[in-house]
């Protein structure tokens, strides 16, 4: 199916895995884009549903039963999403989460998102990450310059923006094949992805630097 240049691209992204929790071996960052945000409210929707819970508030991959992400995700699956995401292999180092550091990682994925969609990318939703406005606003500052400073970036209560959940459901389901620990998951939603992408920290460091220099 070819890209439709007249419409506008949604994209939301979350990662899985913490950059300086030397426990977590990768970082997962996830980015699903879509032409109808309000379908990415479906899968938790129909898992609500199917568990007579249908006022839940937020279905987050790591407090989800097996039964919630299989029915989120094959919900997902059915709809008209591309996925794209990066995973960093830290290589055992602690990475301090600063505003810089996680642009970089999401410069990465967003490049390949931008590669594919051109220039009908409308907006860009993070699940907020940082609390503190004055590191979302470096962040923004950071991405901008690596990635388009015309974008619209934004960040997100998930509470308040269901949509943003499908980012998490997809990294926690890449990360959990990334580290070995079960597969079924990534295996429901394989099929919509455009990139999997794998990068170390090293090569993540040079390619910003190589950035900086342009």
């Amino acid at each position: 199916m070819g890209i439709n240049m007249n419409k506008h691209i949604f994209i939301y992204v979350d990662e899985s895995g913490t950059l300086p929790d030397p426990k977590d071996p990768v970082v997962v960052v996830a980015a699903v884009a879509t032409y109808a945000p309000y379908e990415l409210e479906l899968p938790k929707k129909s898992a609500a549903k199917a568990l007579h819970k249908e006022n839940i508030r937020e279905i987050k991959f790591y407090k989800a039963g097996v039964n919630t992400k299989t029915k989120f995700l094959t919900i997902l699956a059915k709809l008209d999403v591309k996925i794209f995401v990066l995973i960093l292999e830290k290589n055992g180092k602690k990475i301090p989460d600063s505003p810089e550091n996680f642009a970089i990682a999401c410069a990465l994925v967003l490049h390949d998102c931008l590669d594919y969609y051109q220039n009908s990318i409308k907006s860009i939703i993070f699940d907020r990450h940082f609390h503190s406005q004055l590191d979302r606003e470096k962040f923004d500052s950071v991405l901008k310059k690596l990635i388009g400073e015309n974008l619209d970036i934004s960040h997100a209560d998930s509470l308040k923006e269901p949509a943003v959940n499908t980012a998490d459901m997809i990294a926690g389901s890449l990360l959990w094949k990334r580290t070995g620990k079960d597969d079924q998951f990534y295996k429901i939603i394989k099929n919509k992805i455009v990139e999997e992408k794998i990068i170390n920290w090293k090569e993540a460091k040079k390619w910003f630097i190589n950035k900086k220099l342009d």
